[in-house]
């Protein structure tokens, strides 16, 4: 058995079932994508060629099967063969953190419409801002023209909120007879409900116009952290990596195109171990 579909009292047994329009699914979607089962004409029940957790089932021959139990336990049954037979494309997204550990994972299907391409794959935004109460800014949106549609919620598979910082979003695009896709995209997570008790990381100035390039990454704290600045555009392109500083790191913008940009910092003690880890907004415009 792969799948329950309906328990139900009936004050008869169902001995004789018909499948509506055909006994075969042939996609994942739409009229082809189901097979209702009747009872004189009546939809008791539908089938969507997925099992127990709702995966879709491989190709092959099932049954439709109606077990009717009396109140004494014996069970007459009926069934009809139903025919998968469809081309499905898997679509797995693994989030990164900067160390390269898979974070989370997340999975969908799609009808394999013979052209393979995840070039159109888009996020509905570049930086987010998770916490345990939802927020409007808290997800992003993986959407591709081939049918892929998921959301990230900025949490782990464990289901906490990750740290801040700068994650890679991966995306394998499998078809039905075993081609391959990847591509990557970068994302910045600025989590508000982070402690911020180890010193916050301001940039000075954080609005560069008039001919001024440069800016300063320094931390509010009376401890004497290192700091390791790394700069990224909106698109989560790594731009710029510092060398590991006490107190504070000097950003040069220079020959770069107005816009936002983000630097992400790590908040390190002299032994190298990293106590936090913070987002800030740098605005250049020339």
């Amino acid at each position: 058995m792969v799948k329950t579909i309906l328990i139900q009292q009936f004050t008869q047994p169902i001995l004789d079932i018909n499948l509506a329009a055909s006994n075969v699914i042939t996609s994942l979607n739409g009229a082809t994508g189901k097979i209702d089962i009747l009872f004189h004409g009546v939809v008791i029940g539908t089938w969507d060629g997925t099992n127990g957790s709702g995966d879709p089932v491989t190709n092959g021959q099932y049954y439709v099967k109606v077990d009717n139990v009396d109140n004494f336990g014996v069970d007459d049954s009926v069934s009809k063969m139903v025919m998968v037979s469809r081309s499905i494309a898997k679509v797995q997204v693994n989030i990164y953190n900067e160390a390269g550990e898979i974070v989370r994972h997340l999975y969908s299907y799609a009808d394999d419409p013979g052209n393979l391409s995840l070039m159109d794959m888009s996020l509905s935004a570049s930086v987010i801002q998770p916490s345990d109460t939802a927020t409007v800014a808290s997800t992003v949106q993986i959407t591709s023209s081939n049918g892929m549609k998921l959301i990230w919620d900025g949490k782990s598979d464990s289901g906490a909120v990750v740290t801040n910082g700068h994650y890679e979003v991966e995306v394998k695009y499998t078809d039905g007879k075993g081609g391959q896709e990847v591509i990557t995209k970068g994302i910045l997570v600025e989590s508000s409900n982070q402690s911020l008790a180890d010193g916050k990381v301001y940039a000075k100035p954080n609005l560069l116009t008039k001919g001024v390039t440069k800016t300063k990454i320094t931390v509010n704290s009376g401890q004497p952290y290192i700091l390791f600045v790394r700069l990224y555009d909106v698109a989560g392109e790594l731009l710029w990596t510092s060398k590991p500083a006490t107190g504070s790191v000097e950003l040069d913008l220079s020959g770069l195109s107005s816009g936002l940009y983000f630097a992400v910092t790590d908040l390190m003690t002299a032994q190298g171990g990293i106590v936090n880890k913070q987002v800030t907004k740098i605005v250049f415009q020339q």
